[in-house]
Order: structure tokens, then C-alpha cells, then sequence
């Protein structure tokens, strides 16, 4: 019995330690052998192993096997391999799995060659010996048993991530798995096909046909194209994401792919259409690179239209736009806007003692410092605030106003500017009248100014609304005339009563014969249209030379007058008799 417990307990530890081994060694010389089983322990390396840690715990493994070896007390050389078993354990998963079971076989296997060393020596095979080996045999199989429990969950783990990183309605990649895959390529290009031009072409193809052009797509191209095995779909965006390793050629690959997507045919329901307009987004990252702030960078690019390849720099962070959105929602919040004005002459009549103003808006930081409209009213487009930003300075102009005008017959004309946004609110007229109402405002002293260097977007109801604040007495200018979409198609459509020459045109007069004659063209049209006319950009006397012959109704520019804070006007005209502004 007891060579018999010895031969099972033996014949178990051979089989479980050292024929793994020896598969595993002999499997070395046939790369196909056993390499499931190595690429699986290199992926769980890989989702869990820190270089840093997988270095001291083989270094600790290393010096115990050593000092272990060299150990003649069997207490002491058990002991110590016991805690190596244990320190193997651990490792088991974080580390991989074939070399924790390989070190751990080589630990058992040195505990075994000791002990049956000993009983060699002693002839007598006693109750320890038994123990021991029936302890390693219990140890050996628990091993197992973790390393197939590690193994599994590894692969449900793996399961489940890639069924949450794989959209299912196109069978793409998501932006998680993008950052995966990049994170192990030093630097590359990312490509963004954006098919939002195809998908509003064909809009009634619903959401299965845009699904099956999306997986059409990402077959066709990576049937052809070998470096982009991948794609990937954006969030928020209809498209296909990929990436190319950087090399010395990519800009003639890009021009082959640019050149292969024209090809593509999508077939659906019988019929076959060709992209619309495709462009190639591309940007050049490294694996450091923030990959959502890119994509969502690639992803904002407008349609463009016969541009097969559009380089995008992606060094900019959304968290800049931020912190700009954080910027005007503080302006707002914290009423940081001052109502400023610029004067104009009255070049027709040299002896009126009204005058006309434009009302302008200057920004304010907490330093005090004025911010340059040029910096600030494009962040207002941006953000989409111009009905707001509209909205204060009509409500706080006639509240200025009303505090500061004793006498009306002083002013002939507060020109303020309304976006071509703002126009097309329906409830824009009712609410400036009410204002105005409340402010005890004559209407008749305020001049509209639109802009015609941006389209109306609701152009009836921008003409409705001009009509219902002209019936209420107001005047309407049209501002930058000459430079816009419509130039002298808004004579025909709009209710004007003034035209406002855009600077452009004014500028060079002294010098520009073409400039000059152009003015004059602008000025007799007026004049036969019963138009009032305001010469911007109006610098020099010369200039106010040039235009008063030419029948030009004001003047407006540094040469008048400079912008100036609105209180400090309004105040000298209710304090003192303010001449007429005469030119030099």
C-alpha cells in the first residue's frame, strides 16, 4: 500500500509538472504548436501587466528559487518554497499563466527531488513523506484550477468588453477600442469619412439602409486597402473612423484611397449610387495624443466640397472652447457689456442742430481692460448668442436713454444693429415696441440697422418685422451695402429708408477713381429711391470733400468722430449747448 500511494501521488505530479513542460519546450521548434494557448497568455499580460511590477516579482521569484536551491536544511528550503508557491499565486493571471505554472513546477519539482533524496539516503519512507507529496499533489491541482478559472474569466471579460465596443447595427468598432489599438503604434494618420453629404442626398433610406451603407463602406475598403484592416464608428457622428502607420508616402496613399472611394457603388433595394462628395479628414497623432479630443476635432470639419484630403491640425483642445463658452456665459452673467457710440455728420445740412449716432457695445474684462470687438462678436456667432446679445442692447439703449434725453428734439437719429438672426424672431417687434413703450422711447428717433453682410435666414419675416417697426415709426438701414449676399436685390424687397456704403468703398476714395465712381452710383440710386445715405470709414477732410459733392447725407469714422462711452455723450448733450459736429 504504501508503494502503491507513492506510485499514484508520483505518476500525478509527473503528469501535472513536468510532461506541461515538456510539451511546452518541445512546442518551441513548431511555431503553430500551442500558439493559441501563447497568445492568450500575452494578452492577459498585456490587459493587466505593468512592466515595472512583472520585473520585481520574476526578480523575487528568481533570488528565492536560488536561495532555496542552495539550501542544505529541508525545513528551510520547504519553508521557502512554500512562500515562493504562494508569491507564484499571485502572479497567476497578472502575469500570464505559462510562466507562473512553469516557475511553480519547478518550485514543487525541487521540494520533491528533496524529499524523495532523503528517503534514498534513509531507506524509510515515513508519514511526512507522504504528507508532503500529498500537500504538493493538493497545491498542483489547486494551481490548475486557478489558472483555468484565470483563463476563463479573462475570455468572458474580453467577451464582453468587445461586444460593448462593437455597435450593433453596423458591426463597427467604437472610439474605445480606436484608443486601444493606437495606444500600441508610435504614430500614425487618423481618417475620417465623414457621409453626411451621401445621407442627406438619400434621406428616405432610413436607419437600415444607413447601417448597411456604413458596413458596404468598411467592407469595400478594407477588402482593398491593407492598411486599414480597422474601422470604426464616431460618436455623435455619421462616418467611418480609421488609421494608417505614418510613413514617408502616406500623402500618395491618401490620394489612392481619395481616388478608390470614388468608386464605391452602394447597392440597396435594386439601386446603386456612388458617395456624394466624399472627403478624406486627416491628422497625424502619436500614441500620447488625447484620440477623443482629434475625433471629436476630425468630426466638427464642415463638408467640403471637391476636396478628396483635408488635413486637420488637432493640437487644439475642446477645452479651449470651454473656456471661451465660460467666458461669454460669465459676460453675461455678470453684465460686463458698455454701450459706447460714434457720432455722425450731417454733410447735407451743415446748420442742423439734431444729431445721429450709432450705438456700438464694448466688452469690459475684470481688469478692466477693453476687449477688441474683434476678438469678442465672433465668439458670439459661435455660441449661437446673438438674439440675446441683441435683446441687451435694445433693452438697456432705451433705458439710457430714457435716464439721460430731457429734450428729444436734440437727437435726430440712434441708430441701433439687429442681426439677421434676431430678425427672424417672430416676437422681435412686439418686444422692441414694448420697450420702447415702457422707456417712453419716440421710435421715430431710432434707426434699425441691418446687416447685409450675412443673409437674412427668414427673410419674410424679416420683412414682416421691419415693416411692423418702420409702421411704428422707426427707420431701417441697410449697413455694409455693397459687400454681401443680396447687394442691390434687398432694394427691392426690404422696407429702407437708409443705406449705409460699406467702408470698403470709402476708404481709398482720395486715390481710387473706381472707388469714387462706384460711391456716386450708390449715391444717385439713393437718391432716386428717397434714401438717406452714411458714408462709413470717413478719415480725413478730403474725404468729407469728396462725399459732400456727391450727395452723401452723413459721415461717419474717425475723421467725424471717435467711438466714445454713450453716458458721456448723452451727458453733454443734456448739459450743454453741443454744437453740431462741423468737419475741420
Amino acid at each position: 500500500m504504501d508503494f502503491l500511494s507513492y506510485s499514484v501521488l508520483g505518476s500525478f505530479l509527473t503528469q501535472s509538472l513536468i510532461s506541461p513542460v515538456l510539451i511546452f519546450a518541445v512546442s518551441q521548434f513548431n511555431e503553430k504548436s500551442l500558439k493559441e494557448y501563447k497568445t492568450l497568455d500575452r494578452d492577459m499580460r498585456n490587459s493587466s501587466d505593468n512592466d515595472k511590477s512583472y520585473k520585481i516579482w520574476l526578480l523575487t521569484c528568481t533570488l528565492l528559487m536560488l536561495i532555496a536551491v542552495t539550501q542544505p536544511d529541508p525545513l528551510l528550503l520547504n519553508s521557502l518554497c512554500f512562500f515562493l508557491l504562494v508569491l507564484i499565486i499571485v502572479g497567476f493571471g497578472k502575469h500570464g499563466f505559462i510562466r507562473p505554472l512553469i516557475m511553480a513546477a519547478v518550485v514543487i519539482l525541487m521540494m520533491v527531488f528533496d524529499s524523495v533524496t532523503r528517503v534514498n539516503l534513509s531507506q524509510n519512507i515515513d508519514a511526512n513523506f507522504y504528507g508532503l507529496f500529498v500537500v504538493l499533489s493538493v497545491i498542483t491541482a489547486l494551481a490548475y484550477l486557478l489558472a483555468s478559472h484565470n483563463i476563463k474569466n479573462y475570455e468572458l471579460t474580453q467577451k464582453q468588453i468587445l461586444n460593448e465596443r462593437i455597435d450593433p447595427y453596423t458591426g463597427l468598432y467604437n472610439i474605445t477600442q480606436l484608443k486601444d489599438d493606437l495606444s500600441h503604434i508610435r504614430t500614425s494618420v487618423l481618417i475620417y469619412l465623414d457621409i453626411t453629404p451621401t445621407l442627406t442626398t438619400v434621406s428616405d433610406i432610413g436607419h437600415a439602409g444607413r447601417s448597411h451603407l456604413i458596413q458596404q463602406l468598411s467592407l469595400y475598403l478594407s477588402a482593398r486597402d491593407q492598411g486599414m484592416s480597422n474601422f470604426y464608428r464616431p460618436p455623435f457622428n455619421t462616418g467611418l473612423l480609421s488609421f494608417i502607420p505614418l510613413s514617408h508616402d502616406i500623402k500618395d496613399e491618401l490620394k489612392y484611397l481619395a481616388r478608390y472611394l470614388k468608386k464605391f457603388q452602394f447597392f440597396w433595394e435594386g439601386s446603386s449610387i456612388t458617395l456624394v462628395d466624399p472627403t478624406l479628414h486627416c491628422a497625424k497623432i502619436s500614441n500620447d495624443n488625447d484620440i477623443e479630443m482629434a475625433v471629436s476635432i476630425l468630426c466638427e470639419q464642415p463638408p467640403l466640397v471637391s476636396v478628396s484630403t483635408n488635413w486637420v491640425d488637432v493640437q487644439p483642445t475642446p477645452i479651449y472652447k470651454i473656456c471661451k463658452l465660460s467666458f461669454i456665459q460669465g459676460v453675461f452673467k455678470n453684465n460686463h457689456f458698455e454701450l459706447h457710440c460714434q457720432p455722425y455728420l450731417n454733410l447735407s445740412d451743415k446748420t442742423a442742430k439734431s444729431h445721429s449716432f450709432e450705438v456700438l457695445l464694448r466688452i469690459k474684462s475684470e481688469t478692466g481692460e477693453q476687449i477688441p470687438p474683434a476678438e469678442f462678436f465672433p465668439l458670439i456667432n459661435q455660441f449661437s448668442l446673438e438674439t440675446k446679445l441683441d435683446s441687451w442692447v435694445v433693452k438697456n439703449t432705451f433705458k439710457m436713454l430714457d435716464l439721460m434725453v430731457d429734450d428729444w428734439g436734440k437727437i435726430e437719429k440712434c441708430a441701433i444693429n439687429l442681426t439677421a438672426k434676431s430678425l427672424g424672431l417672430p416676437s422681435l417687434a412686439h418686444s422692441i415696441i414694448l420697450s420702447a413703450n415702457k422707456h417712453n422711447i419716440p421710435l421715430s428717433r431710432i434707426c434699425f440697422e441691418i446687416t447685409e453682410s450675412s443673409a437674412l435666414q427668414n427673410e419674410q419675416q424679416a420683412i414682416d418685422t421691419l415693416n411692423i417697426l418702420r409702421e411704428a415709426g422707426s427707420k431701417i438701414a441697410l449697413d455694409d451695402f455693397g459687400t454681401g449676399y443680396a447687394s442691390f436685390a434687398y432694394l427691392r424687397t426690404l422696407p429702407l429708408d437708409v443705406l449705409k456704403i460699406d467702408g470698403s468703398f470709402i476708404k481709398e476714395l482720395p486715390t481710387n477713381e473706381t472707388d469714387r465712381l462706384i460711391v456716386s452710383s450708390i449715391a444717385t440710386i439713393a437718391k432716386e429711391m428717397k434714401l438717406e445715405t452714411v458714408a462709413e470709414f470717413v478719415e480725413t477732410q478730403e474725404h468729407v470733400e469728396i462725399l459732400e459733392p456727391l450727395g452723401i447725407t452723413y459721415g461717419q469714422g474717425y475723421g467725424i468722430a471717435k467711438p466714445r462711452p454713450l453716458a458721456d455723450y448723452l451727458a453733454e448733450l443734456k448739459n450743454s449747448e453741443y454744437e453740431t459736429l462741423k468737419a475741420s
